[in-house]
């Protein structure tokens, strides 16, 4: 079975009665990852960020991702500015 295109669900959440979109709107903000607020920031990280980031630490503790070194980190950030 294919799965559907998002037009076509779209076109069949409009068809639903306006209680059943309200229960799908409901369940979609509960299911769907939310972004996070960094504590004492007015900065947000979205899900995606979260999970990338998440996805590279796996990789790094099962070696297969080497890292970089702290100066080559300060060197990627700062470029040639270093004291």
């Amino acid at each position: 079975m294919m799965m559907p295109t998002y037009e076509e669900v779209l076109d069949l959440a409009k068809r639903l009665p306006p209680a059943d979109q309200a229960r799908l709107l409901e369940a979609l903000a509960v299911s769907l990852p939310h972004p996070v607020e960094v504590e004492g920031t007015d900065e947000t990280i979205s899900a995606a960020e979260i999970s990338e980031s998440e996805a590279a630490l796996q990789e790094y503790w099962a070696g297969r991702d080497p890292g970089i070194t702290s100066d080559a980190l300060k060197q990627k950030l700062f470029g040639g500015n270093l004291g």
